[in-house]
């Protein structure tokens, strides 16, 4: 019965992270294509699945050491060692969905990764190019009063960066 429900629990969990990785790569799309409002929705949905998972996680925990005590390991067993024993017994399940879990985790944290490479090269891109109109909004050319340009420098202009 224990392993039943942490099976219940860690279909859950995984269905979860399959729909943050669904998230994570609609996002991409969102960051290659510079579609602020998409990217903004999409935070909000990611914070929801977030949230979701860390309140799965508590029972999750529980059903892992119920489980583990039950099959006689020791209360702080992982869920590693309690698959890994149970496979050795002939559950199979458990040992799909652990994988699967692992699986699915490892995608979610290559996405998180390459959306992060992203987002930090338009950052990049977009200060390379704030930079580029404040020099030139410093030292533009003007037309001088003895009929030639003259170039001079003007005061700061502040942009906010995040604009």
């Amino acid at each position: 019965m224990k392993t039943a429900r942490l099976t219940e629990l860690l279909s859950a969990q995984l269905m979860l992270f399959e729909e943050l990785l669904t998230l994570m790569e609609r996002e991409r799309g969102e960051l290659t294509g510079i579609n602020l409002d998409g990217m903004s929705t999409l935070n909000g949905l990611k914070e929801e699945v977030a949230a979701r998972i860390e309140v799965q996680i508590v029972p999750l925990r529980q059903a892992v050491k119920d489980a583990a005590i039950s099959k006689g390991l020791a209360p702080d067993a992982s869920l590693g060692d309690l698959t890994a024993l149970l496979d050795s017994q002939g559950n199979k399940e458990l040992s799909w969905m652990y994988k699967d879990l692992n699986r699915v985790a490892k995608k979610v944290r290559q996405a998180a990764t390459m959306n992060q490479e992203i987002a930090e090269r338009f950052a990049a891109t977009m200060t390379q190019s704030l930079n580029f109109v404040m020099r030139l909004l410093h030292n533009f050319d003007v037309y001088g009063s003895s009929g030639g340009y003259q170039q001079r420098q003007y005061g700061a202009v502040m942009f906010n960066m995040e604009a």
